[in-house]
């Protein structure tokens, strides 16, 4: 039974990325391969096992050989050094009995296989999957301005092709790598018993093997290194492709996205060639001085067969054990690979694990314990990725209080920096210090669990995932939600009972079988059923009719009773019901009051109301 590992996350705990170089590499191939070391031990042993019982087994096979000739009329049969070292000798040894020692050694081998692969696959595959979790819950840390920068495919490349290559270095990169120095030691220590002259004839081509290896294998790290990135941009090419087919084939652009997406398969083609060639000047190599070696003991030992120096039943171990030479020096080949492809992966992946987390809890952060109050202090913000000589600050000296209870509608042109103050109390980015607080305490001192249970966002940008409706309002995560309740209130009920399986139907990638109105209503309803002090609707109501939007508006009202709301919108109705509407423009407060107040100015509230008034944009 393999053993449990006790911190099977030791490793990723806390991470920091170091520079390159071999040491630093096999500094952390050690570290995630510790808490697996108990299984990795037991597995090499019975590694070591399999290599004694392949290598001693020849010695009987060359007994058995000898016995025959010496019977046939040959030289008598002569126990080899090695056995005569454990006690055993041929003077009084059947032929028989030593076609069983070989048959046995040969079982005992194949015995001993099993838990060779079991306590070295296995655990590789544990130290696969602890990097893959470690992987996704840094995903999960990581905050905005990382996402706005990263790409999805790169992102998704590295955490499949990359976690793939990292494990099976530690698998069969592992387990043949130590096969090969496990059965090569034991090898010459046999041969060099047998005939010390003809093993070090055997041996001449190795060191070329150790010199072509070594120059071989930085080209291929470099090579594979080149690969995966190019992989990433492949996979991040095609997801485009996918995600945005209804425009693809609504713009009748089938044939520049193909021909664009071939460039990027041949280019991925040429560099997987250039790792290939890599691979193909390795292996040949390996194989002709294997061959070049068989061919040395061939004319050497050969020589000696007929000189006498050397008996028939020893030439012929030779040739077994040489046998027994060739295949690990190819598997050593594939090894070197193996293990150049996963420090090339594992430093893509240590790259992500050591990306630092811009939006954190601060060490001293509180829980929120008020009733949603909320209040800005001159309020200016910029984006990290943004550097516009023409305007960088997406807000700028933005002051308001709005009491706990009460309705703010937010209303100004695109890019007014709107949806910036929604994400902003969230914190799904971090805002200047002493420029936010919700209840009296700065955002930035507030946990980040206890913030966004207290204030909830339901951003413009609707995304459902593939699970059933009752669960994308749920999250599964609120087990005592009337989320029929919820439907209603945004006015999705009965439409939701009209699919084939209520509300235990499974939507579509990003909700695709349903409409955009309704996948709009369905995020509202989730950001309802988390009952939250604060609750933020940024710009919800924008792909329904006026009929639903006002049904929905009438919901609210319910919904906002006794909690603070902010309704972020482009339309008059969706906020004048607010007890105060803030006017946004150029990412600064042009005007601010109640709806009757707004209306009476001359200014963006009264001219943009009377123009959905008359009918001029309401969608």
């Amino acid at each position: 039974m393999l053993a449990p590992s006790k911190k099977p996350d030791v490793a990723y705990t806390f991470y920091v990325m170091q520079p390159m170089s071999r040491r630093n590499d096999i500094r952390r191939f050690f570290q995630l391969l510790r808490p697996q070391r108990a299984n990795y031990l037991v597995g090499l042993a019975a590694l070591m096992l399999v290599n004694v019982c392949d290598v001693i087994a020849p010695l009987f096979l060359a007994i058995a050989v000898d016995l025959v000739a010496a019977a046939a009329g040959g030289p008598p049969a002569e126990t080899p050094p090695l056995l005569a070292v454990l006690g055993l000798s041929v003077a009084a040894m059947p032929v028989l009995v030593a076609t069983l020692a070989y048959l046995g050694l040969q079982f005992g081998a194949n015995v001993f296989r099993y838990p060779m692969l079991m306590f070295v696959a296995v655990p590789s595959h544990q130290i696969g999957q602890n990097v893959r979790n470690a992987l996704t819950a840094k995903f999960l840390k990581l905050s905005m301005p990382f996402y706005d920068r990263a790409k999805s495919g790169d992102l998704m490349s590295r955490a499949t092709n990359d976690v793939h290559s990292m494990r099976m270095m530690f698998g069969p990169g592992v387990l043949i790598g130590a096969d090969t120095f496990f059965i090569v030691t034991l090898v010459i220590c046999v041969m060099l018993s047998l005939s010390w002259q003809l093993t070090l004839i055997a041996l001449t081509p190795l060191p070329m093997i150790a010199f072509i290896t070594n120059k071989l294998s930085h080209a291929e790290y470099n090579r594979f290194e080149a690969v995966q990135s190019d992989l990433s941009e492949l996979t991040e090419r095609a997801r485009e492709s996918y995600a945005g087919i209804r425009v693809i084939q609504a713009y009748a652009r089938e044939m520049f996205d193909r021909s664009r997406f071939n460039m990027f398969s041949r280019r991925h083609l040429e560099k997987q060639l250039a790792l290939a060639k890599v691979r193909s000047v390795l292996m040949p190599t390996i194989d002709l001085m294997m061959g070049l070696s068989n061919a040395l003991i061939l004319t050497f030992g050969g020589t000696a067969v007929v000189r006498g120096d050397l008996s028939v039943g020893s030439f012929v171990a030779f040739l077994f054990l040489t046998g027994f030479l060739s295949g690990p020096m190819v598997g050593f080949g594939w090894s070197v690979s193996l293990f150049q492809r996963g420090r090339a992966s594992l430093r893509r992946i240590d790259e992500l694990l050591a990306e630092p987390i811009d939006v954190r809890d601060s060490e001293s952060a509180v829980e929120l314990m008020g009733d949603g109050g909320v209040e800005i202090r001159d309020l200016t913000f910029s984006y990290p990725q943004i550097r516009s000589e023409e305007r960088s600050d997406a807000l700028r000296g933005l002051s308001l209080t709005l009491p706990a209870g009460q309705t703010l509608g937010v209303i100004g042109p695109v890019g007014s920096g709107k949806s910036t103050l929604g994400a902003l109390l969230v914190r799904l980015y971090d805002p200047p210090p002493g420029t936010l607080f919700v209840d009296g305490v700065d955002v930035l001192d507030v946990k980040l669990a206890s913030l966004r249970e207290s204030v909830v966002l339901a951003p413009q940008d609707t995304f459902l995932f593939s699970d059933t409706v009752s669960r994308n309002i749920t999250l599964s995560g609120q087990r005592d939600v009337d989320v029929e309740e919820m439907t209603r209130l945004a006015h999705l009920h009965k439409e939701v009972l009209a699919l084939k399986h209520g509300y235990d139907t499974m939507l579509g990638e990003r909700g695709i079988n349903i409409s955009g109105g309704q996948r709009q209503r369905l995020a509202i309803a989730r950001a309802i059923a988390a009952q939250p002090p604060v609750l933020i609707l940024d710009d919800c109501l924008s792909a329904v009719d006026a009929k639903t939007e006002e049904a929905i508006l009438a919901n609210l009202r319910e919904v906002f009773e006794g909690r603070t709301g902010i309704i972020i919108s482009h339309r008059v109705c969706a906020v004048q019901g607010c007890d105060n509407v803030l006017v946004l423009e150029d990412g600064a407060m042009s005007d601010f009051g109640t709806h009757k107040e707004l209306l009476s100015r001359d200014g963006y509230y009264s001219r943009i109301a009377a123009e959905q008034s008359s009918g001029g944009s309401h969608g």
